[in-house]
C-alpha cells in the first residue's frame, strides 16, 4: 500500500479540505489550529507563492475562523508577515 507521508501534496492537500470542512461544521477552533499547521508546513515545502500556499492563508484569514475561536491577533501577524520572494 502507498504511504505518501505528511509532506505530499495529496496529504496536505486532504488537510486542507478537512480543516474547511470542520470550521464549516461549526468548530472554528480546530480550523484555525489545522490551518496554522497546515500553513506552515505549507510554506515549507512549497513555497510562500505556490497557489495552495496562498489559498490556505486565505481560508485561514477570508473566513474567520481564527476570529470565530476569539483569536484576532494572530491574524493580523499573518497579514502583515512580509512574502519571502526574493526582488
Amino acid at each position: 500500500m502507498l504511504n505518501p507521508g505528511p509532506d505530499h501534496v495529496g496529504t496536505m492537500s486532504i488537510r486542507f479540505h478537512l480543516a474547511h470542512w470542520r470550521g464549516e461544521a461549526g468548530e472554528a477552533a480546530a480550523a484555525a489550529a489545522v490551518f496554522e499547521e497546515l500553513l506552515a508546513d505549507y510554506l515549507r515545502v512549497l513555497g510562500a507563492d505556490h497557489p495552495a500556499t496562498l489559498a490556505t492563508r486565505r481560508d485561514l484569514g477570508g473566513y474567520g475562523w481564527r476570529r470565530q475561536a476569539g483569536r484576532y491577533g494572530v491574524r493580523a501577524r499573518l497579514r502583515d508577515r512580509p512574502y519571502a520572494k526574493a526582488r
